[in-house]
């Protein structure tokens, strides 16, 4: 994509809020691409409240009404718009408006890639030009369901620190933690596949060796209930904080000094990401993509629901010195998980499909 060459791009999703780690990062490579000159513009569903968020953040979106999997009237109807807004690339995001998407695209004639946000099948993306697969864990999880390896590029999400970046001690104000606690702390959707059930019991060991550590949980979910009540039946309600959704992640990430991560499935886990930027060490799983963004010299992987392991490895963590590993934290997001590197990989993606047009 010539820097001379200014784009317009049409990102469609069937988001329902702002709240997933997917539409966080489709909003970041939105942003970026806008910055860079381009005219950028979402393709939403009808009924949505994302499109009430869309239209506070002053972007320009269309909904349309999708009743099924595969509607063949929004179909059309998307095609037609595409055509008449001169749309040069359309870029879907997620399982339901990516078939949609891609068939309109294909229908106006017009390149598209699809995002691959999770470890999904490759039916609902078949019909792309192009697949961008977060993680090279992603891409190997299409390519072994028959996806042709020149059809899938890995390109990492990319995270940008707030201007307006709390400090620790501004962080633990805001949210009532104790300034002298070793304060470990999970971001994620509070259900089963997150594994907040075996974090817990890990921060019930991790309790008896630092009784003076709390545990910051953040994030809404079906389970939050049940999680409440694993924590009172552990003994350890009393020194864990539910803090809800926080549309300023960074603000609790600031108050934290070590981060698990207890997924049991995951594409690439984007707030491990977010929490290498802002410098904290990371204890996550061992599964999907989490291992090409936590290396050993910012933390640890343990087998998933494996609180021991778990365990160990936080309090180890938790009682050493991790002024060192934060350094390192910091310069491994800024190297591989930069705005810029995820902008310029999907640069190539385009430029790649335009070329073939």
């Amino acid at each position: 994509m010539g820097e001379e060459k200014k784009l317009n791009i049409a990102h469609v999703t069937s988001a329902t809020n702002l709240v997933y780690g997917a539409v966080h990062s489709m909003m970041t490579l939105a942003q970026a691409q806008r910055d860079a000159g381009h005219n950028v513009q979402f393709i939403t569903f009808e009924g949505k409240p994302f499109n009430g968020e869309l239209q506070k953040l002053g972007w320009k979106h269309t909904p349309f009404r999708v009743r099924f999997k595969i509607d063949p009237l929004a179909v059309i109807q998307m095609a037609r718009f595409f055509k008449r807004e001169k749309i040069d690339i359309i870029h879907t995001h997620l399982s339901t408006s990516s078939v949609n998407g891609c068939l309109a695209a294909r229908l106006a004639k017009i390149p598209c890639v699809a995002t691959v946000h999770g470890m999904s099948g490759k039916l609902s993306f078949t019909f792309a030009d192009h697949m961008i697969g977060v993680s090279q864990g992603v891409r190997q999880h299409l390519i072994s369901q028959g996806v042709a390896e020149s059809r899938v590029t890995a390109v990492y999400n990319g995270v940008a620190l707030p201007h307006d970046l709390l400090s620790k001690s501004e962080a633990r104000t805001k949210f009532g933690i104790p300034s002298n606690a070793i304060t470990f702390g999970t971001v994620a959707r509070l259900t089963p596949m997150k594994g907040i059930e075996y974090s817990l019991r890990a921060f019930a060991l991790i309790q008896k060796s630092i009784p003076d550590s709390v545990y910051v949980l953040v994030g809404d979910g079906d389970s939050i209930d049940e999680y409440k009540g694993l924590a009172k039946e552990l003994h350890i309600y009393e020194k864990v904080m539910f803090l809800g959704y926080q549309a300023k992640v960074f603000d609790p990430l600031a108050a934290m000094d070590i981060f698990l991560f207890p997924s049991l499935k995951e594409a690439m886990g984007i707030s491990v990401v977010e929490a290498l930027a802002i410098g904290l060490p990371v204890i996550s799983t061992n599964v999907g993509g989490l291992p090409e963004v936590v290396s050993a010299n910012v933390g640890s992987l343990v087998p998933p629901m494996d609180c021991e392991a778990m365990a160990h490895e936080a309090i180890a963590l938790g009682l050493g010195d991790l002024g060192q590993i934060s350094q390192q934290a910091k310069e491994r997001a800024a190297q591989m998980f930069s705005v810029e590197s995820m902008l310029a990989g999907t640069n190539r993606v385009y430029d790649q499909l335009l070329k073939l047009k």
